[in-house]
């Protein structure tokens, strides 16, 4: 599937996203819709890198 050199290139792209996130979440605390729209794209982020890091584990 992929090495795990890739796994690990997919792991940083996605804390980037995660920073991303953090940020966004972090300039829209005025307005509550955006912010919770933001959240739950981090926790389905979350998710993936969860997933990812026991991929990584296991090669």
């Amino acid at each position: 599937m992929f090495s795990k050199e890739e796994l690990l290139v997919i792991e940083d792209a996605l804390k980037i996203a995660d920073a991303e996130y953090i940020r966004l979440i972090e300039e829209n605390k005025n307005n509550k819709n955006r912010m919770v729209a933001f959240n739950r794209k981090q926790k389905k982020l979350w998710l993936v890198q969860n997933k990812l890091k026991k991929l990584i584990e296991e090669k």
